[in-house]
């Protein structure tokens, strides 16, 4: 995700929340997107179990501006085509909240299916949030939404990640109606088009757990292009639609693709959501992270650069386009793996954003690399954290220290396991081990633990619960028969660190290598040698975050 708009919604403390009573089993979105009257109509098929406690009422959210039609319990189980009509519920609505009420309480452990039929004119904030009624330059329908800042339930109604992350469905289907000669493009695979009079219906089906704000749909006299890649060994549907103008510039820009999905598949694990489609659809916003139908609304910078054209983006595609390569990583961190509560938020930004160094490592090269932190540490601030505590919506939790700490204290991880082999062994088994589930900070500190059989828990309270990180100054010198270390390590804010580098240099015709941890305060060592010590080298304080001043002489 790029941007977020905070909602200030009085929703309940989580142990009086009437949402927490179910889990989610499937959504249905059967949804008619007329431009000319910049409406939407739509009934949405929602199937539940109970919780542990009868349920007497099902909650879900829907936006103020959109109206409510029947709410309708259903007869049987949800899937792509069942009629989306049963018995009329009573239904109160307050706020952001529609409540069904049941005749009788649903028992525990019972599964149930409800029909919500609603319309209106979504919300549309600014030119990144919100149900989006654009036309393309030769005046064609374009539309688009992205919701993860204004919730999903801004546009349909749902029991919404905004609050709820860890309640992901097992599947959606998503029958798009549109007018005719236009293409309705959504998550996961197709599974059928149909025309109805002057319009066409494209039936999708997305067999995968997912976070509501990662659904979307689409709309626009698009140019499509399919064809198959392998990926790791496995074949793989890639699919993108642009508008017709953008053909060329999408060509040149996407073949980039193969290299990006292989250098992520190797590191992390298979493509999440291989039965549906790696796909990209070009939108009027910047760029958006929908599950199988990532919205690209970048500048296609080859391009530019091919035609000595300005990047109206060129700052953020300084080492790539960051719209492909950042969003696309969220398909591992974010849509298949993602987080248990909005506290560890960070598992989708910081994760995805690390992604891009590791596209940079491995396609671009090592001083690219370096480079690239270099870039984003003075991004990161003085008093950022992490994780905030409690278990905040969305918009409360959300920070650019999500994306920028979090890639950097990962990196910096990397340094202190000091073993790249285990490093990477934990990633793909974080990501196998929570795949199409939800994850918190302790589920990965665990994993690595038993990895590297080491204890982390300091680590992590001080990068990940704690708040700035250390500023090293001071200097490492040869001095007669010894190397003298010479440092103060001190915090941007209250939080202390210790902070592992390395030392080498020659001792005669001996080499000889030191790895110290500097504890917090003034660190003065000495390490004593046969001779004069010679070729003194010392490193890995530029692989922390932090602000550094050491001099080695």
């Amino acid at each position: 995700m790029l941007a977020i708009l905070a909602l200030a919604l009085a929703t309940g403390s989580a142990a009086d929340d009437p949402r927490a009573g179910y889990d989610v089993l499937a959504y249905r979105i059967d949804l008619t997107v007329d431009p000319r009257a910049r409406r939407i109509e739509g009934t949405v098929g929602v199937e539940a179990r109970v919780g542990a406690s009868a349920l007497a009422r099902l909650v879900l959210d829907l936006d103020p501006q959109l109206e409510l039609g029947a709410v309708q319990l259903l007869a049987g189980p949800l899937d792509g085509k069942c009629a989306l009509a049963g018995v009329p519920l009573a239904v109160k609505r307050e706020g952001r909240q529609i409540a069904a009420t049941f005749a009788e309480p649903q028992k525990p452990g019972a599964r149930l299916a409800l029909s919500i039929a609603y319309g209106g004119t979504p919300p549309e904030p600014n030119s990144f949030e919100g149900f989006h009624w654009k036309k393309s330059p030769d005046g064609q329908p374009w539309v688009g939404v992205a919701c993860q800042g204004t919730g999903s339930s801004s546009w349909w109604p749902c029991k919404d990640s905004f609050w709820h992350p860890e309640d992901k469905p097992e599947r959606t289907w998503i029958n798009l109606r549109v007018p005719a000669g236009l293409s309705g493009v959504a998550n996961g695979h197709l599974v059928g088009k149909e025309k109805q009079g002057a319009w066409d219906v494209f039936h999708w089906e997305h067999p995968y757990p997912c976070e509501t704000y990662a659904l979307s749909v689409y709309v626009g006299a698009y140019t499509e292009v399919a064809t198959t890649l392998e990926v790791a060994g496995h074949k793989l549907d890639f699919v993108y639609w642009v508008l017709p103008e953008d053909a060329a510039k999408a060509r040149l820009q996407f073949a980039d693709v193969p290299a990006l999905l292989e250098t992520y598949s190797e590191a992390f694990g298979e493509y999440p959501f291989a039965k549906s489609k790696f796909a990209l659809v070009e939108s009027s916003y910047w760029g958006m992270e929908h599950s199988s139908c990532i919205g690209y609304g970048s500048s296609f910078p080859k391009w530019c650069a091919q035609q000595g054209a300005p990047d109206p983006y060129a700052d953020q595609n300084r080492f790539f386009d960051y719209i492909l390569v950042h969003e696309s990583a969220h398909e591992w961190w974010g849509n298949a793996v993602s987080a248990k509560s909005w506290d560890d938020f960070w598992i989708h930004e910081g994760f995805a954003t690390y992604a891009e160094s590791l596209y940079v490592e491995r396609v671009l090269g090592a001083e690219q690399l370096d480079e690239f932190w270099e870039r984003l540490r003075p991004r990161v601030g003085a008093k950022d954290r992490l994780c905030a505590g409690g278990t905040p919506d969305s918009g409360a939790a959300y920070s650019g220290a999500l994306y920028h700490k979090g890639a950097w204290v990962l990196h910096t991880l990397r340094w202190y396991v000091d073993d790249d082999e285990l490093w990477w062994k934990t990633l793909r088994e974080f990501n196998a081990q929570y795949r199409y589930k939800n994850a918190g900070t302790d589920d990965f500190r665990a994993l690595l633990e038993k990895n590297t059989g080491k204890k982390w828990e300091r680590f992590f309270r001080a990068w990940f619960q704690g708040s700035g990180y250390p500023e090293l100054s001071g200097r490492i010198r040869p001095e007669g028969g010894k190397v003298l270390l010479e440092i103060e390590n001190k915090g941007s804010d209250e939080t202390q660190f210790e902070v592992p580098i390395a030392l080498d240099w020659r001792d005669g015709k001996d080499q000889h290598h030191e790895r110290v941890m500097l504890a917090p305060g003034s660190n003065k060592l000495e390490f004593p040698c046969k001779v004069r010590p010679a070729e003194l080298r010392a490193h890995g304080w530029e692989r922390v975050l932090g602000r550094h001043s050491i001099k080695v002489e």
